[in-house]
């Protein structure tokens, strides 16, 4: 049966294994999470534990998730950076980064792991499964410590490439709108702008028009989730084929049931950039991975990829 491990981090305020299930791992709903916490599924510090447990920092988490057939996902990836601290890849746009909801033998990090044979790799920051690009990985825990201290300091910096529906502006655009889980409705991964959120800010930059779209690019100056495709839909230009934003929830949940689907149907978003401190030694490196192929989807060209790699940038 697999086994989903993590090391449990305090936030700013106390929480319960169940309220902490809920909010990090979204594919089970609060009674689903404590049917399998009272089966035993989930265990704390290997222990069998109540839903009411209070958590507390570096106490070990395990899920023991049932096994059963996965959807497919496009394996393919390209090294962007690799030492022996971190591993960098593009990935396609249909494999998600690490573990989650049907995903597990078909996720990015265990295929890194059986085709790489690493025997442990860690993701320190994750990109949905329709976004493609620039994926950073820590081959051992003291470079994945330092590297999640350098993103809870602000230390990285990311930029991602979108095609958005409509003609956005202009030059810069700014937005600055707080996040929060969705409070109504039935998708449990939605999330909002709201007022009581946590701060969220985005800036755009127009690249170039496009039929009935815009190439922009978007840097997130904060990591909230869903974050850019949510900001991108409250200036009114969803993410081309986003279909948590870019549609009713009735459609979205009719989108669902359809099944599997092709790449042309993704969300076109990519990352682009990633600027780091380097965990041995503190150095700024950056991995760039063009958008190009984010636009040959587009415009329904099929020239092949060419091989990138990264560039490291001392400073």
């Amino acid at each position: 049966m697999p086994k989903l491990s993590f090391q449990y981090m305090r936030q700013q305020w106390t929480e319960t294994l169940l309220e902490f299930l809920v909010r990090r791992f979204r594919y089970h709903n609060a009674a689903e999470w404590e049917a399998r916490i009272r089966e035993g599924a989930v265990t704390v510090d290997g222990r069998r534990v109540e839903p009411g447990m209070r958590l507390e920092s570096r106490q070990r988490i395990l899920y023991e998730r049932p096994t059963g057939p996965e959807p497919p996902v496009d394996g393919r990836y390209r090294v962007l950076l690799e030492d022996e601290d971190v591993l960098a890849v593009s990935k396609s746009g249909n494999i998600p980064t690490s573990p989650s909801g049907k995903y597990w033998t078909n996720c990015l990090l265990h295929l890194l792991q059986r085709e790489r044979e690493l025997p442990e790799l860690f993701a320190v920051h994750r990109l949905d499964r329709e976004t493609s690009g620039v994926n950073l990985f820590a081959k051992h825990p003291a470079a994945a410590r330092a590297l999640g201290k350098a993103f809870q300091a602000g230390q990285v910096h990311k930029a991602y490439a979108a095609i958005v529906c409509g003609d956005f502006p202009a030059g810069s655009t700014y937005v600055s709108g707080p996040i929060r889980d969705a409070r109504s409705g039935e998708i449990r991964i939605r999330q909002e702008v709201h007022g009581d959120g946590r701060p969220a800010k985005t800036r755009f930059l127009l690249r170039s028009r496009l039929p009935s779209a815009s190439l922009v690019r978007a840097e997130p100056i904060t990591g909230k989730t869903h974050q850019i495709r949510l900001h991108a839909a409250l200036l009114g230009h969803p993410v081309w084929g986003d279909k948590l934003y870019g549609r009713s929830e009735a459609e979205f949940l009719a989108w669902v049931r359809q099944g599997p689907r092709t790449a042309e149907q993704r969300q076109l978003l990519h990352a682009t950039d990633l600027d780091f401190p380097h965990p041995r030694n503190g150095d700024r490196v950056r991995v760039h991975d063009p958008e190009r192929p984010l636009l040959e989807l587009f415009l329904g060209l099929a020239a092949p990829e060419e091989p990138v790699v990264g560039t490291l940038a001392r400073g």
